[in-house]
């Protein structure tokens, strides 16, 4: 079978096998005590083991030579020698296969601790990334590489890391052996190991990138499946699925296209090394046929020879075949740790904030995603405690920047913004956000209960609280005409209630948070009028004595705040109350009028 054409090219990026191996090393350094266990009990097994075939030998010369003494009348069989070396023999392998089970059951658990520990890096990681990373990984890809990747090296140090060490002991052993029976036999059969290792090398070398390459794709694939599931309905409203279906192949084609090369070229060496034994085997039956007539080896000792290739040859293929498993686990290794080594969040003070005494001010404030261009430049103004600031703009005007500046999820490029006259980079970015409350456009909750989802905005509440919080916003009688009422059960994407009513346990969570900075970016999006009005209601009592930032595009939420601001291209471009901006007849006032004539229509 060939591979299907390549629809994209693979990236270029050189796998280094070197830091993979480091990487690997380092992660088993913790288990050095256990890792000796482990290899003594290899030791004994194969020890066991490589011993077995030349008392089984010996026993087999006795059976030549009691059948020689029969067929010439000069004695017979002694079974009591044979019946004593296979005796021996039978405890042998006991005695190995016990040992074995112990080195693979401590090397299982060094594996297992080590994913459950990767496991936790990665999702501490995930936690503390700065958020420009978040932004450039995708959640699929990140998916992949916590399960995909951590199961793939965990196989590789279970499976590879036993059979490899097993492997490396018995050819040291069998060699041992072998030179023990004969020389010149044993000679014979070593010539061919250094062909074949740098057979393994150039393989392991040649096809390493496929395997690096083949686990991106497999990310790749992850997040588009990922991507599908949670936009599914908006792939149907626009009838997108041939498209999804045809970027989804694209992928997999590439995911299949380096799977099919890095399986191809670590399996070359399979046939090749069978070949070689096909060789071994020819020579020693020549050489072992000589050796006998000249009555130099004993006929067992020829048999036990022959085990001895058979094991010698075994674990160079076995070699051979956990390099894939090997190879996929450095891949996988490579791919953790780059996630792992992406910076975290910088938080240098550990001075901390409790509340807001006088005021929040912007000063000169500049920002930008990217060097070349800024998306809030020389932004200036000044809160109080308390007051209720109301941010309008187009879309992309630069107003959500503005709060995700407050919450210092991004440091500014140039100016300050100060809290009571102090510059908020002093302080420990999470007492800083501990002291505010969002609730978003995109409504999120968790899998988990209502009243949980809820209670998460503070989780020591209770019962009451959480019932209190519900009935502020109006949420606590759709609530309750659920099955299981606020012990209902939200699903993965939580689509088992509206779109507004997640966005109304989103304000109560907010409310029973009681948080002294509210951000409130267009909280009311997702409701029909009625209920706007309903939830303006509770957000009015909700944000008294409160310093509140209200984003939204329905300019009549804003109407009562205390200062608004009118920003485009990220500049101010109007600021000053309701009645002070319709007076200027520019920007705002001409929203308004708009707004207005849509709703009379």
């Amino acid at each position: 079978m060939s591979p299907p054409p390549s629809k994209g090219k693979p990236p270029e990026k050189a796998a280094d096998s070197r830091k993979a191996m480091k990487n690997i090393m380092r992660l088993l350094k913790d288990y050095k005590l256990k890792l000796s266990v482990t290899v003594i009990c290899a030791v004994i097994s194969t020890v066991f083991s490589v011993i077995s075939p030349i008392l089984i030998g010996k026993a087999t010369t006795l059976i030549y030579d009691g059948i020689n003494n029969i067929m010439n009348h000069t004695g017979t069989i002694d079974l009591n020698s044979i019946l004593y070396f296979l005796s021996i023999v039978v405890v042998l392998y006991v005695v190995s296969s016990v040992f074995s089970y112990i080195q693979s059951y401590i090397l299982i658990g060094i594996s297992t601790s080590i994913s459950y520990d990767l496991r936790s890096r990665i999702m501490d990681k995930i936690t503390s990334l700065a958020m420009e990373n978040v932004d450039e990984n995708k959640r699929g890809d990140i998916l992949s590489r916590l399960t995909n990747d951590v199961d793939s090296l965990q196989v590789g140090i279970t499976q590879a890391f036993l059979q490899m060490l097993t492997a490396i002991i018995t050819i040291v052993g069998v060699i041992a052996m072998m030179l023990y029976i004969n020389v010149w036999m044993t000679l014979a059969t070593v010539v061919l190991i250094p062909i074949a290792f740098v057979m393994i090398i150039i393989i392991t070398k040649f096809s390493q990138k496929y395997f690096l390459r083949q686990l991106t794709f497999k990310g790749a694939v992850n997040g588009q499946i990922e991507e599908t599931f949670t936009g599914h309905d908006i792939i149907r409203a626009f009838n997108q699925e041939e498209p999804s279906i045809e970027k989804f192949e694209r992928d997999n084609d590439m995911w299949y296209d380096q799977e099919w090369k890095s399986q191809f070229f670590s399996s070359i060496s399979g046939p090749a090394m069978n070949f070689i034994s096909n060789i071994e085997y020819v020579l020693i039956a020549v050489l072992g046929a000589i050796f006998a007539l000249q009555k130099a080896i004993a006929v067992g000792d020829i048999l036990a020879f022959f085990q001895y290739i058979e094991n010698f040859t075994r674990p160079i293929q076995q070699i051979t075949r956990v390099m894939g498993l090997f190879q996929t686990a450095m891949a996988a290794t490579e791919r953790i740790y780059e996630f792992l080594e992406l910076d975290d969040e910088a938080n240098p003070s550990d001075k901390k904030i409790t509340s807001v005494n006088d005021s929040i001010t912007f000063e000169n404030v500049s920002f930008g995603y990217t060097p070349n261009e800024k998306n809030i430049k020389d932004l200036s103004f000044s809160v109080k405690k308390g007051e209720k600031i109301a941010i309008v703009g187009e879309t992309g005007a630069g107003k959500t920047t503005i709060v995700k500046l407050l919450m210092r999820f991004y440091d500014i490029d140039k100016g300050s913004i100060r809290i009571d006259g102090t510059d908020i980079e002093e302080y420990d970015k999470h007492s800083l956000r501990s002291l505010v409350g969002m609730v978003l456009q995109d409504s999120w909750l968790f899998s988990d209960t209502i009243a949980n989802n809820i209670r998460y905005g503070n989780l020591e509440a209770t019962d009451e609280e959480v019932v209190e919080a519900a009935k502020q916003v109006y949420a606590d009688n759709f609530i309750r005409q659920l099955p299981q009422g606020y012990e209902t059960e939200l699903n993965e994407d939580s689509d088992n209630i509206s779109h507004g009513q997640k966005q109304l346990l989103t304000i109560a969570r907010t409310i029973l948070s009681k948080k002294e900075i509210l951000i409130l970016d267009e909280a009311t999006s997702s409701v029909d009028t009625r209920t706007e009005k309903m939830i303006q209601k509770a957000m009015d009592r909700l944000m008294e004595n409160r310093t509140s930032f209200i984003i939204a595009h329905r300019l009549s939420t804003i109407k009562n705040a205390d200062k608004i601001i009118v920003i485009e291209n990220g500049e101010i471009i109007e600021q000053g109350t309701h009645e002070e901006l319709l007076s200027q007849k520019g920007y705002y006032y001409n929203t308004i009028t708009t707004q207005n004539k849509e709703n009379i229509i």
